[in-house]
């Protein structure tokens, strides 16, 4: 399939401090193949370490290391130890990685003649990285044929108009970024611009377009709730993607009061690739829909998700989420790994989060365990303006009583937080993550 069926006609595929044409990424991307061919050998067992915070620029090199053939593995961020840890899979690398005593395709000079369109990649293979149950990254291959059905499926059910332009706030180093942020737009032939991380510099961009794609994450919605700069621009956007963690329902509908229009979220994982969305109007709409092509059922022992996809090379994939099948729909009801046992008694923190953020005090919840004299389940606590309001009346210990009273109703004593702290925000981090570290320092 040539790339140019891709991209289609948008004279400005690339937008940023310098804009960039379908032509010209072409004719990069051809030129490139040809600098890997005269850098290295090229043949299937090569692997090359690529790591560029440009969008055109990894798009050019990303694209054509796979139609050479070329397995491409892809570190989460740029950090030295990131990038030392995974440095020993790779033969190469590409981009802004600088490793000592390592070989890199250089790409001082870049051929200047006008080349064919190329193929777009079919057979070789990307490896992402993402955190194992150890702590260390852990490897995830994923060959193109999968990554292509998953592409294809995204662009049939969620249609966008040509004239629309894609911002994100999350990188395209991971699954949900390289789907959504560049290969779907490069796919349909849209507007593509560099990743931003301030709603200002967003809403700058949102107000130059009539048709506007958000790529985002949990993390930055969640802070964009309480000052929406965005929302003055509502009619201008088409839709909004979240992915990467769990969007507090409480969020979601203040957002799509913000908006108008609900967040389409994303349920999967890098080793699942997308298996389900939905769209949060009312508290109701807990439900998760089903990818076309993706068939689930339930573990009738264990209550784990058991995966048919077209996105996968397994026939059957076990995941470690806890689900009921409602419908043909899915209800998500934790994580098997969040589920611990005190004193005997078993309970999920990601239930018991749900159940909290249920009480019209709590904003947003995180339950985890605190190891001291004995094991103990730590709550730290987003209030809602109420929340604050009774904090600040009747002071912690009144509304702590309160909040355990509350989940007395649906949890045994013993497995209920014995200790709370209340914050104005999460710590997150630049990654928009929640480092357990951060959240353990509040107790110390």
């Amino acid at each position: 399939m040539k790339i140019n069926k891709f991209i289609g006609e948008n004279p400005q595929l690339f937008s940023g401090q310098s804009p960039y044409s379908s032509d010209d990424f072409l004719q990069d991307v051809e030129q490139y193949r040809r600098l890997i061919k005269t850098t290295i050998a090229v043949r299937s067992s090569i692997k090359v370490m690529l790591y560029d915070a440009n969008i055109y620029r990894f798009l050019v090199r990303f694209l054509a290391l796979g139609i050479e053939n070329v397995s491409v593995i892809l570190p989460p961020n740029e950090q030295v130890g990131t990038l030392e840890s995974i440095a020993e899979s790779a033969d190469y690398t590409a981009g802004n990685i600088l490793i000592s005593d390592m070989p890199s395709i250089e790409d001082a000079c870049l051929f200047t003649e006008k080349m064919s369109a190329p193929i777009w990649p079919e057979s070789s293979e990307v490896v992402f990285f993402t955190s194992g149950t150890s702590g260390k990254p852990k490897a995830i291959i994923k060959n193109w044929s999968l990554l292509n059905k998953e592409l294809l499926t995204l662009a049939k059910l969620f249609p966008m108009s040509a004239e629309s332009a894609f911002v994100s706030t999350v990188s395209h180093q991971h699954i949900y970024g390289l789907l959504f942020r560049a290969l779907l737009p490069l796919k349909n032939g849209n507007t593509v611009y560099q990743t931003q991380e301030f709603p200002e510099h967003i809403a700058n961009v949102i107000r130059h377009h009539k048709h506007v794609v958000l790529v985002s994450s949990p993390a930055f919605l969640s802070r964009l709730v309480e000052d929406n700069v965005i929302a003055r621009y509502q009619h201008h956007l088409h839709v909004v993607f979240c992915s990467g963690g769990k969007l507090e329902v409480s969020h979601a509908l203040r957002l799509f009061a913000q908006f108008q229009k609900p967040i389409t979220q994303i349920y999967g994982s890098t080793e699942s690739g997308g298996i389900a969305y939905r769209h949060v109007c009312k508290p109701s709409d807990e439900l998760w829909q089903l990818f076309p092509g993706v068939k689930c059922e339930v573990d009738p022992s264990s209550h784990r998700l058991l995966l048919h996809s077209p996105f996968v090379k397994e026939d059957t994939l076990q995941l470690d989420d806890i689900c009921q099948i409602e419908q043909g729909k899915l209800r998500l009801l934790g994580r098997v790994d969040r589920t611990i046992k005190l004193e005997e008694k078993r309970v999920n923190l990601t239930h018991m989060e749900e159940v909290c953020c249920q009480h019209e005090w709590i904003e947003s919840v995180k339950l985890f365990e605190l190891k001291q004299q004995r094991t103990i389940i730590a709550a730290v606590v987003v209030l809602t303006p109420l929340g604050k309001s009774a904090l600040a009346e009747q002071g912690s210990r009144s509304v702590t009583v309160q909040l355990k009273t509350y989940l007395q109703q649906y949890f045994e004593r013993v497995t209920l937080p014995r200790k709370w702290r209340f914050v104005e925000r999460f710590p997150y981090n630049a990654q928009g993550k929640l480092p357990m570290n951060e959240l353990e320092k509040l107790f110390v």
